[in-house]
């Protein structure tokens, strides 16, 4: 294959990536099945069923019951087949991969991981650290092209470079990610398959007002995203009039406060907590809200204009001004307890 073969090649696959859909999920498990059969072929392992988890909790509980996992970072290392030397010393072939990952949107992504951890099933957080994820593996067929690409005509020794050192690696991800794969595990008896999972995104962060933010075709695994916070069900599906400010008092998470804030509007927090402005400056007010524990705390309301919402941060009992608040905030070591 010549330099514009490799060019086109490297073209074609970007486009494939970039056009895959994040939000609408359709699985080819025919065309799955080929590509693990391909990898495992290019591995010299024994060809194995493929089972398809109905969801990451599903998949999780797969793993962990398999009888023997087969770390995906021992199989990259594999001498024979995946050449791993230049993707520790060519820093253009990972920037190559790095945007074709990008043009998938696996920050998308890695952002469900998050979230999925962030969800406390404990179930997740061993299963990440043997699986082989289909976008990466495809990214690395955009990288191959680029490299061998960029090298084809500048350096002799790779004049007689053949894409079918690489093909049976790496191309068959694109398919596979492309027809809905996105993570795998190698057992000793099954490859266990995880699809795409349906996001709904508002700008590049995962976010959904009506429903589940993330979810699988087939599974009943749902998560609840605002904002890129992940959220207890209620917050969403309950309409912002309904929901209740009292949930302020328990939620421990500063980040989860501050979109239970943002969805029931400040105003009606405050209203709802019996707050009172005992100061104001410029944009700052010090609030004396009741938190239900017999006593009043003080409390700064100030504005963010970078990013256009109102934060509320607890000040000590002795700030009876904005501007001793704003001393104490800004001079103390210790965070404030923040309620948004």
């Amino acid at each position: 294959m010549d330099n514009t073969d490799l060019l086109e090649k490297h073209r074609e696959i970007m486009r494939r990536l970039t056009d895959v859909s994040l939000t609408d999920v359709k699985i080819d498990e025919s065309v799955v099945a080929g590509a693990i059969e391909k990898f495992l072929t290019a591995l010299n392992r024994p060809v194995v069923p493929i089972r398809w988890a109905r969801d990451c909790r599903e998949a999780a509980a797969l793993v962990v019951r398999a009888e023997q996992i087969t770390a995906v970072d021992d199989v990259k290392v594999n001498p024979g087949t995946f050449r791993e030397w230049f993707i520790r010393k060519q820093e253009n072939w990972l920037s190559a991969c790095d945007k074709a990952q990008a043009a998938a949107q696996n920050a998308v992504l890695r952002s469900v991981e998050e979230t999925l951890i962030a969800s406390g099933d404990s179930s997740h957080r061993g299963v990440w650290n043997f699986c082989g994820n289909a976008l990466i593996f495809a990214a690395r067929a955009a990288a191959e092209c680029f490299w061998a690409r960029e090298y084809y005509e500048t350096e002799q020794r790779f004049r007689q470079y053949d894409i079918n050192d690489f093909e049976p690696d790496w191309f068959p991800f694109v398919d596979a990610y492309e027809s809905g794969l996105w993570l795998f595990w190698l057992t000793g008896s099954e490859v266990i398959a995880l699809s795409r999972p349906i996001v709904q995104l508002k700008g590049q962060q995962l976010h959904s007002e009506v429903g589940p933010a993330v979810r699988w075709p087939e599974g009943e695994e749902e998560y609840f995203v605002l904002n890129g916070v992940p959220v207890p069900k209620e917050v969403v599906d309950t309409p912002a009039q309904d929901l209740d400010p009292g949930l302020l008092l328990t939620e421990r998470n500063a980040k989860v406060r501050r979109e239970i804030v943002r969805k029931i509007g400040l105003d009606r927090v405050c209203h709802g907590l019996d707050a009172r402005c005992v100061d104001r400056q410029g944009d700052y007010e010090l609030l004396m809200l009741d938190l239900q524990d017999g006593l009043t705390h003080p409390f700064l309301k100030m504005k963010d204009p970078s990013q256009a919402i109102t934060h509320v941060e607890g000040v000590p009992p002795e700030c009876t001004t904005v501007r001793s608040a704003l001393e104490w905030r800004n001079q103390i070591d210790v965070p404030p307890y923040v309620l948004t």
